[in-house]
């Protein structure tokens, strides 16, 4: 190896000499010189070193990276151990800065910047944030039969079959020219029937015609609600709402030209108070599940939270919450295996509690008023225990502080009369309002205030020309029972069948009158109509004496 090392050194030199002593003597002197031996044999060795070897900023990198590595599973270990203390201090002393400064922006800021919070929070959402609309869509679900969960053997159940089959036959919607046929009392069968369904029993064939039957209606009080359903069903728009301003031929409009959520509310509540469902087979099935569809493609979902108002006028805003959240509730109470419907029905609900006034306990035209009025608590309160009857968790300190507002607003120490705002003077529908939440909150009817409030509403009598007072009232005066309701449903039921459209495209219909009519027009007034009929079997009353009943009372517990 070293003498052929030797010997190519040599030769290498004695070429480079050559070379040079050629370039000296000025032979070839303008072309360029040729590499010498010894620097092709460098430019080669130093070829085949790059291709063996990594490149060197490979090298650094690697480096770099092992040097990282060590200080992260070393170095900073240790370091954090020692400084522990004033890591753990500083994060301590940042997060309670950070409560301190919002808690004193929130007690430093305006009442209106407040409000505008809230309203990013659980109100209407702009079509340009970042948040998208989600619209809950109600689903078209088969239902089993809803007697299947009761606790009932095979005999009652096929009793129960055979009352529902000839209920259908004498209350088919077909066929309202008719001759009905009611027994003047229920059988203890159909009360049983009647109870074990819960609060929303009267709503069934079988259940409907027991409730008919006990609390005092009629052949010609059913037709009336038949024929009303009828004319409602007629005006349902395309999009499945009704307006309160377009409502047919022969029909007086209303001057709301917009809050179609309030009125398809309105028109809903009539036919599920009858027992249609958007689920149950039968001749409104599909106008109920149009203005379902309506109503949850109208939502303002955000914040877990559903904006029923939609596109209110006026002051109808909390108002059209309250009817929307009670027709979902009253819709979910009745087929409760709708899941979408279920979820809607619970973010209506969370939003009417968060816009319940957390120091005057009530709610009035927009969320979190700095008033609250009885009128507007009377909706929402109804909205609520619609959702409790429907097994909806509702929040019981929004029921305690509803509860706080009727102290306030009851005239007198006793609660027996109720103003419209708190210091002013009672008048008869906000009494008849008051006193139907009363029963809702707990008052018991051996309540002195109570049968004090009834008697008053019962010496003054129901008012066909004031529809708002006599729905609340009627409800009071059906829940209370005894002869003051038999006296109230005689006059009441008789003026609202007489005084029915019979004749003409509207027939079916109720001509607005009095308070409020001039608002909703002919649909206002048919629709608090209806619901007035309805009584009798839309909701059970509350102080139903059990032992008065020829009925087991363990069923009915």
């Amino acid at each position: 190896m070293m003498d052929e090392s030797g010997s190519v050194t040599e030769a290498a030199n004695s070429s480079a000499t050559g070379v040079e002593g050629r370039v000296a003597s000025g032979t070839n002197s303008e072309s360029a010189p040729a590499p010498s031996v010894l620097q092709q044999v460098r430019q080669k060795t130093q070829r085949k070193r790059r291709r063996g070897q990594p490149p060197g900023w490979t090298i650094w990198l690697s480096g770099q990276a092992s040097r990282s590595r060590g200080m992260i599973t070393h170095t900073l270990p240790i370091w954090l151990m020692e400084h522990r203390q004033q890591i753990l201090t500083a994060a301590i002393s940042f997060a309670v800065h950070i409560a301190v400064a919002f808690v004193m922006a929130l007690w430093a800021m305006p009442p209106d910047t407040a409000e505008l919070l809230f309203g990013l929070i659980v109100t209407r959402v702009d079509a340009d944030t970042e948040e998208p609309l989600e619209i809950i869509e109600i689903e078209a679900i088969l239902q089993p039969d809803s007697l299947q969960d009761l606790d009932t053997n095979s005999t009652m159940k096929e009793l129960i079959s055979e009352l529902d089959d000839e209920l259908r036959n004498d209350l088919s919607i077909d066929t309202q020219d008719r001759d009905f046929t009611l027994e003047l009392e229920p059988t203890d069968a159909e009360i049983q029937v009647l109870y074990k369904q819960g609060e929303f029993g009267g709503r069934s064939e079988a259940g409907k015609r027991a409730a008919l039957k006990k609390y005092g209606g009629t052949v010609d009080s059913e037709k009336a609600v038949v024929s009303g359903l009828k004319w409602l069903n007629s005006i349902q728009r395309k999009n499945g709402s009704w307006s309160f301003a377009k409502q047919g031929p022969g029909a007086v409009p209303g001057r709301f030209q917009k809050t179609e959520v309030g009125a398809t509310s309105l028109a809903l509540l009539c036919f599920l108070g009858a027992g249609h469902t958007h689920m149950k087979d039968g001749p409104y099935r599909e106008t109920v599940l149009r203005g379902l569809e309506f109503i949850g493609e109208s939502a303002t979902v955000t914040q877990g939270t559903a904006d029923l108002r939609g596109d209110s006028e006026g002051n109808a805003g909390m108002y059209v919450q309250g009817l929307a959240t009670i027709c979902l509730s009253e819709a979910h109470a009745l087929e409760h295996n709708d899941r979408n419907l279920t979820k809607l029905t619970k973010m209506a609900v969370t939003f009417i509690e968060r816009a319940q006034n957390p120091i005057t306990g009530g709610w009035r035209y927009k969320p979190r008023d700095d008033t609250s009025d009885t009128s507007v608590v009377g909706w929402e309160v109804m909205a609520l225990q619609s959702a409790k009857s429907g097994r909806i968790r509702v929040s019981s300190k929004s029921l305690r502080l509803a509860r706080d507002f009727l102290r306030s607003a009851q005239v007198g120490d006793d609660g027996s009369q109720y103003a419209y705002v708190p210091g002013n003077g009672a008048k008869p529908s906000m009494t008849a309002v008051g006193l139907l939440c009363r029963m809702y909150l707990g008052w018991r009817n051996d309540n002195p205030a109570l049968e004090k409030g009834v008697k008053y509403l019962a010496g003054r009598g129901p008012n066909p020309n004031d529809m708002y007072y006599s729905y609340y009232a009627t409800q009071v005066l059906h829940h209370w029972g005894g002869d003051l309701w038999k006296k109230w449903n005689a006059e009441l039921r008789e003026d609202l069948v007489r005084s029915q459209v019979t004749d003409g495209p509207a027939a079916g219909s109720w001509r607005p009158a009095g308070p409020h009519s001039d608002v909703g027009g002919q649909l206002y007034q048919t629709t608090l109509s209806i619901l007035t009929l309805e009584v009798y079997y839309r909701h059970l009353p509350i102080y139903q004496r059990l032992e008065q009943d020829p009925v087991d009372a363990s069923v009915l517990q």
